[in-house]
């Protein structure tokens, strides 16, 4: 049984046949919920991520099946379960973030440069998680990072509240006017730009993103791409300057 409890390299991953598994109570064990599943359809694996320093589980992890048949039976028989008082979440594998590294997928620009579009969002259900606020948020624009949900670090559960970076302003701008008093899971959440942090300290400073400065470095930066992306590159790599027209000299 101990060879189960592993996190299976992503080549030899079934994602399809895979679940996700959240809304753990700190009491919650691999072996208790090795006996809860293997009830259900053999297991290949079951990974229940640890934090590092105190070795404590964060409140979710992952299944693998041997087969997909199997996990959609167990994410239809066990729906609605409770364990310790709490209600299991279950999810297919496939649309949620992969092991920690927390993507959110196309709509997500890993690449992308944090203009400072950051929002806040409190008051926060505690069965929502980071794909949630994916899913929720990526409707207003393209997110450079996944969803921060800021959660306690010996039980794992959110402490109600957490974060959403955006590629605009935009966006950000759309998402707090259409998601600020919105109603998520039975919670009425507030959605405000968030504090920037002092690089000094890393606390938070008194003043909101999405202030003037901040706005005009974004639409500069975004003007410098236009127009590296419109110049063409000679032989030497360097940006060569746009020939002028003859005939109307521009």
């Amino acid at each position: 049984m101990t060879s189960v409890f592993r996190k299976p390299p992503d080549s030899d991953r079934n994602i399809k046949a895979s679940l996700y598994f959240g809304n753990l109570d700190p009491q919650v064990t691999e072996p208790l919920l090795y006996e809860l599943f293997i009830q259900f359809a053999p297991i290949r694996s079951l990974n229940l991520p640890k934090d590092r320093v105190l070795k404590t589980h964060q409140g979710y992890g992952f299944i693998e099946f041997r087969t997909i048949k199997d996990a959609e039976y167990v994410l239809n028989i066990l729906r609605g379960i409770r364990l310790y008082g709490k209600m299991l979440k279950l999810k297919k594998a496939e649309s949620n973030f992969k092991g920690n590294s927390q993507q959110v997928g196309a709509t997500t620009a890993s690449n992308a440069m944090d203009i400072g579009a950051k929002i806040f969002i409190n008051n926060l259900n505690p069965l929502i998680d980071e794909q949630s606020l994916a899913d929720t948020f990526s409707k207003f624009g393209t997110l450079i990072r996944a969803p921060s949900i800021i959660r306690d670090p010996e039980s794992g559960e959110s402490k109600g509240y957490g974060f959403i970076s955006f590629n605009d302003f935009s966006s950000s701008d759309m998402a707090i006017q259409k998601m600020n008093g919105a109603i998520l899971m039975n919670s009425k959440v507030s959605v405000t730009y968030a504090f920037k942090d002092d690089p000094t300290s890393g606390q938070h400073m008194k003043i909101k993103h999405g202030d003037k400065v901040e706005r005009l470095l974004a639409e500069n930066a975004k003007s410098n791409n236009v127009l590296i992306s419109s110049t063409k590159q000679n032989e030497s790599g360097k940006i060569a300057k746009p020939r002028k027209n003859r005939r109307t000299g521009n």
